[in-house]
């Protein structure tokens, strides 16, 4: 299973699209906050809003850390950080929407 996911990730980091990439972390951090508005329906339960705390948290974190390896310029590497116009902002060549 260790494997998959390392291959995943590979092909991840290949993918050109860098609004899919950007988007893709976005849904992920999404994710993280609906597990924390999860805990929400276990206000009698304080094991599970516990779980529902941390789990929400490292999913949301995860979506954060995954756009700072992910979301970069094809051409110099660079982080883009937020996806603004179709050209980088450090080397000024265009992004593919393939």
């Amino acid at each position: 299973m260790h494997y998959y996911a390392i291959k995943i990730f590979k092909e991840l980091i290949k993918m050109k699209n860098i609004y899919a990439k950007a988007w893709l972390c976005v849904g992920v951090m999404m994710l993280g906050i609906v597990i924390l508005m999860a805990s929400l329906a276990f206000l009698g339960n304080k094991v599970m809003i516990n779980i529902c705390l941390v789990l929400g948290a490292i999913v949301f974190l995860s979506g954060i850390i995954l756009n700072f390896i992910i979301v970069r310029c094809p051409h110099c590497g660079s982080h883009i950080g937020r996806v603004y116009g179709s050209r980088c902002p450090h080397c000024g060549e265009e992004y593919s929407r393939k």
